[in-house]
């Protein structure tokens, strides 16, 4: 925002330096002078344009809005961190009902504690016994025992396998940017919800007979056409 004598002649713009983005919206800058700075400026007759020499403009651009961008960048980033774990908390409900209809009947390899506070599980399947380390918790609400969303997925990976009260898990980071620009638009949406809550579950585990099995009892799509129609 530009002022001249204290009157506004050029309202929110970046002067070219930068493009309009969700993440700069909290940022505000006053940029002020008076009459005596008019020929420096090169203000227009109107008194409603300025033009910046290359040394000023690149200085603005380059050193003095840096930090203000950073700090906004970071704000608006920490609210839309907030705002998409509050949505998450229900949207993934669907697919833990899903998987536990289908728990007993996916079956796979057994897995057990050694070692709660290390990790250390025991992993045994058709290939033997061995040992491994998994993230092992509770359940932060009743039967979020399978998909669990989540902001501290260690190394900011998109998910991770993880024994949630003896159960076979996966933990979502809805801090990751597939979660927001994915996840996030259609977490109104059970059945897509579900179907990539079924992948990552099954890419935890065993991919292909699983998944077969967990989107059976999702619904065909209608794609408008007959279905007697070859």
């Amino acid at each position: 925002y530009i002022y001249r004598e204290q009157r506004l002649i050029h309202e929110a713009d970046w002067l070219g330096m930068f493009q309009k983005e969700p993440h700069s919206t909290l940022l505000r800058v006053e940029f002020s002078f008076d009459h005596n700075l008019d020929d420096a400026f090169h203000l227009d007759i109107k008194k409603s344009q300025i033009i910046l020499n290359d040394e000023l403009w690149m200085w603005l651009r380059d050193q003095f809005l840096t930090a203000p961008r950073r700090e906004a960048n970071r704000r608006y980033r920490q609210g839309q961190n907030k705002d998409i774990s509050n949505k998450a908390k229900n949207a993934h409900d669907a697919s833990n009902n899903s998987i536990r209809n289908k728990e007993a009947e996916l079956g796979g390899a057994e897995v057990n504690v050694s070692d709660p506070d290390t990790g250390e599980v025991t992993v045994k399947n058709e290939h033997g016994t061995f040992k491994m380390k998994l993230k092992v918790g509770s359940a932060v609400k009743p039967g979020e025992v399978f998909v669990q969303p989540t902001n501290d997925v260690e190394d900011g990976l998109l998910f991770e396998p993880a024994l949630i009260e003896q159960h076979k898990a996966v933990r979502i980071n809805t801090q990751h940017p597939y979660y927001h620009k994915v996840y996030a638009p259609n977490l109104s949406r059970s059945v897509t919800v579900q179907g990539m809550d079924s992948l990552l579950w099954a890419l935890c585990y065993e991919v292909t007979r699983i998944l077969r099995k967990l989107v059976e009892s999702l619904p065909e799509p209608d794609t408008g056409e007959d279905p007697d129609v070859a």
